[in-house]
């Protein structure tokens, strides 16, 4: 018997719950919190995005500082 024979998976498209969730956990967007449960589907994942691409520019920025010894 193999313990590890259960797999669960994480993966498939969130639902607006687990939309708002990473919003609200992202600790930005700080603005549009009391209005989530009214945005579209379309309007969350155009805030998420925002959130991702700004974490992204923060990397680089962290990155190419690090790179450069300004760290």
């Amino acid at each position: 018997m193999c313990i590890f024979s259960v797999i669960t998976s994480v993966e498939g498209p969130m639902t607006k719950k687990d939309k708002i969730a990473f919003i609200k956990s992202s600790k930005r967007k700080t603005h549009v919190y009391q209005d989530l449960n009214g945005y579209t589907d379309q309007q969350l994942n155009d805030v998420i995005r925002e959130i991702v691409q700004g974490l992204i520019r923060e990397s680089e920025i962290i990155s190419n500082a690090y790179i450069n010894g300004y760290r």
